[in-house]
């Protein structure tokens, strides 16, 4: 059976025509358009996660899962000092 977030056909239908009778056809379009605008805005989000969790992933070497101690972060004048060593 098709279940769509917890919702059967039948009730997927009944939602539906509650909601043309209160909105009308011409106003359901509308909304079912800018619905569906959010739906594909909040799946491109949502397909970013992944890659944004990824950011232990800078030197492109995959994650172990284990640390043994804790990485330092350089400051800003440690980082400046490292690509201008003249200074």
């Amino acid at each position: 059976a098709v279940n769509f977030f917890g919702i059967g056909i039948f009730e997927m239908f009944f939602v539906m025509l509650v909601a043309l009778l209160v909105l009308g056809p011409s106003r359901m379009v509308e909304v079912s358009r800018t619905l569906g605008r959010y739906v594909r805005e909040l799946q491109r989000a949502t397909s970013e996660i992944p890659r944004l969790i990824d950011l232990d992933d800078l030197e492109g070497k995959p994650p172990t899962g284990k640390t043994t101690e804790r990485q330092q972060i350089p400051s800003t004048a440690e980082r400046q000092q490292e690509t201008n060593p003249e200074r």
